[in-house]
């Protein structure tokens, strides 16, 4: 059986942000209980193959420069057929995990279900003095590190 990696197309897609700049006009989550309906639109998008709308339900959240996150959003735009081509077509979403580091840090793990392949989403959520933001995000082929735990 041969392994099967996706790391050529979807290296454009993965992108963690982090370290970048933060957004004067982000908005924010006023609590906790507000970031999983959040994350659920977000992937409701990304699971019906919507990614550009994904991107764009979670750009008012994001604490990072949004232009980094338009590049992001570019990136994947340009290469969703060449995903789909190896993969096929999304089907669907599945919430994975949710795991708080202090009281500060929330992230939430899903998958994009494509015909073929799952795809790993992460969201980190920040905890900032005007409320929750997305401070990292991540999406890729490295499905085996769901089960590093």
């Amino acid at each position: 059986m041969s392994h099967f990696s996706l790391r050529t197309p979807i290296a454009a897609l993965a992108l963690t942000l982090g370290a970048a700049a933060l957004t004067a006009h982000a908005d924010t989550l006023k609590s906790e209980n507000e970031i999983r309906p959040l994350t659920d639109k977000i992937m409701a998008q990304a699971g019906a193959g919507r990614t550009d709308d994904a991107y764009g339900a979670m750009s008012p959240y994001a604490l990072i420069d949004i232009r980094a996150l338009e590049v992001a959003r570019t990136n994947a735009r340009s290469s969703r057929m060449a995903i789909e081509a190896q993969v096929g077509n999304s089907i669907g979403y599945e919430f994975i995990r949710s795991e708080k580091v202090g009281d500060s840090l929330l992230k939430l793990t899903y998958i994009e279900k494509t015909e073929k392949q799952a795809i790993p989403w992460q969201f980190i959520f920040y905890k900032t003095p005007a409320g929750w933001g997305i401070s990292a995000f991540s999406n890729g082929d490295n499905v085996d590190a769901l089960f590093d735990h």
